[in-house]
């Protein structure tokens, strides 16, 4: 029987820290590849390997590595064997699933991969011995955060038919303020969530489709402050 799954990759900071196990008789918390090389520095991060049954509900943490500074190419390489050990065993990966980190992107490039949409886009990779492609896909809620951090950051956004700005998000929320209703934003914390960045609910919530519908109910009530708001719903509604 071969199992098929989604394989899935993610890097966590973690603390410095060195410790000596007595029952191996070795220090840890050096960078550790898995390749029985003293690398001698200490280990920053800790990139996982996890596997997702496309059928059924099953999900295994199939490998780790602590790392500090690694390449693309490095990074590869561990994906590719561990692809390759998991089709011994009858696992079929049939999809790659990480965040929009620059390392990924590398990485993906380094596979087979074109991810730049300016270009004829090829979101899949072929890996020796195996006829069939692994595709890739980005991780949707780190995309999401993605694009409501950096509308944030930016304020104004200049797209082919227009700008988006983050004034009219603010604008929304002043005005159930001011008004007593609640027609998107639930509360402040959709505006000013810089302690809270990686809640994918407000990420969610800031650019979804209520929000366009609020921005256009604040057109049809023909306020000042909203006479370049067309715009900016436009975009939001399209984001989703």
């Amino acid at each position: 029987m071969c199992y098929r799954c989604c394989f899935m990759l993610d890097a966590m900071s973690i603390k410095k820290a060195i410790q000596y196990d007595n029952s191996t008789g070795l220090s840890t918390g050096f960078v550790n590849l898995g390749d029985n090389i003293e690398h001698g520095e200490e280990a920053t991060e800790v990139l996982v390997f996890m596997i997702v049954g496309l059928r059924g509900h099953w999900k295994a943490p199939v490998a780790y590595f602590f790392t500090h500074t690694l390449q693309a190419s490095t990074q590869q390489q561990l994906v590719l064997h561990t692809i390759s050990r998991l089709r011994e065993i009858g696992v079929q990966v049939c999809a790659l699933t990480m965040d929009g980190h620059a390392m990924n992107v590398a990485m993906c490039s380094l596979l087979g991969c074109q991810l730049d949409p300016a270009k004829h886009m090829k979101t899949y990779f072929y890996v020796e011995g195996c006829s069939e492609p692994i595709y890739v896909f980005m991780d949707a809620c780190h995309m999401i955060k993605l694009v409501r951090n950096m509308v944030q950051a930016c304020r104004v956004i200049k797209a082919p038919s227009g700008e988006v700005r983050w004034r009219f998000i603010e604008l929304l929320h002043q005005q159930q303020q001011d008004l007593g209703l609640r027609t998107a934003n639930r509360s402040q914390r959709h505006v000013d969530f810089q302690k809270q960045k990686m809640k994918v609910n407000l990420a969610v919530q800031t650019i979804s489709d209520s929000v366009a519908k609020a921005l256009q109910f604040l057109l049809q009530m023909d306020l000042a402050q909203t006479n370049q708001c067309k715009t900016a719903q436009k975009h939001v509604s399209n984001s989703i």
